[in-house]
């Protein structure tokens, strides 16, 4: 078939004289990684919505049970469809933000973009739904607190009630467990355990070393960067008295991007002989962080601050500590 200002090549149309229009939004593709609509909601929901695994869980556990993850479910005679089941004027909407965006809406990430945009555009569902969801706790309970609410408020299906409970028990005990380890974005304050140690978390992107794994490990390194689920992030402190008195510690390697060592950090560490600090930009040696440790101690420090820090070092270790550019 011939176009305007074509011809048709081969079964292809060729335009000709003119650009297509590509709208805006079609370029701005959502975030939707994963192996299947199941994985790609969950991470569309962490990335782009800022929920934790526990509410993503409440929403998974509502869709499973609304569509079953298909993006091309019917019911009610055809006027519901789509993930979450759009029901009438819904429905309609669904289609209509769909076309004036650039998305398909028989596609996930058009019924996934509509979704958002249907949570933060309507004054109900945003504070009956999208808030008090971004709210819950990272946990089992707020998995339970997650699905029931979702569906309670936003599916409400007929039986809510009963239906909501059950939602809640499924994202409680199927979803979250099968998604609560994954991150993508630091909490500040919490707590992550790995092979080198616990670290805290300052920001979305640093972290503090707290303490070691092993107490009974010689050698410890306090990595540049540690990475936790999808998220790499960089160590810029050391906590105070993070090892205080550790009998057992004889060599310690600080990372190249701490800038803060904590009061009394290795406080005691009578058996602590090598000390390698990488870092070029530590601002802050906190009170007593290295006093009271082994008099035979060799500290390895960049020619570049061996001057600075030495000054510093030398105030607060046993007579005898030795200084080394490395």
């Amino acid at each position: 078939m011939k176009g305007f200002w074509g011809k048709t090549l081969i079964g292809i149309t060729i335009i000709l004289g003119c650009s297509l229009f590509v709208p805006q939004s079609s370029v701005q593709a959502a975030s939707l990684r994963g192996k299947n609509n199941e994985e790609k909601i969950f991470y569309y929901l962490m990335e782009n919505m800022d929920f934790n695994n526990a509410a993503s869980a409440g929403v998974l556990a509502n869709i499973e049970k609304e569509s079953s993850f298909r993006t091309n479910a019917e019911s009610d005679n055809g006027t519901s469809y789509g993930i979450c089941q759009w029901h009438g004027a819904r429905y309609e909407n669904l289609k209509r933000y769909c076309r004036r965006e650039g998305y398909d809406y028989k596609e996930l990430e058009g019924q996934l973009e509509y979704l958002k945009s249907e949570l933060e555009g309507d004054y109900y569902y945003r504070n009956s739904v999208l808030e008090p969801l971004k709210g819950v706790s990272n946990d089992k309970k707020g998995a339970y607190n997650a699905g029931y609410r979702w569906c309670y408020y936003f599916e409400i299906p007929a039986d809510k009630e009963t239906r909501a409970e059950q939602r809640g028990d499924l994202a409680k005990t199927v979803y979250y467990p099968r998604y609560k380890d994954i991150v993508l974005k630091l909490t500040p304050g919490q707590k992550y355990k790995t092979d080198e140690g616990t670290f805290i978390a300052l920001t979305e992107n640093t972290f503090c070393f707290k303490k070691v794994a092993d107490k009974k490990a010689a050698v410890l390194n306090i990595p540049n960067t540690v990475t936790i689920g999808d998220i790499k992030a960089k160590v810029t402190e050391i906590a105070s008295g993070a090892c205080k008195g550790n009998k057992k510690l004889t060599t310690v390697t600080i990372g190249k991007n701490v800038t803060k060592i904590g009061k009394n950090a290795f406080y005691k560490c009578k058996n602590l002989t090598s000390i390698n600090i990488k870092s070029k930009k530590i601002a802050e040696f906190g009170p007593g962080c290295f006093a009271k440790i082994n008099k035979k101690a060799v500290f390895k420090i960049n020619k570049k601050v061996i001057k600075t820090y030495k000054s510093v070092l030398k105030e607060m270790t046993p007579d005898g500590v030795k200084f080394k550019k490395s």
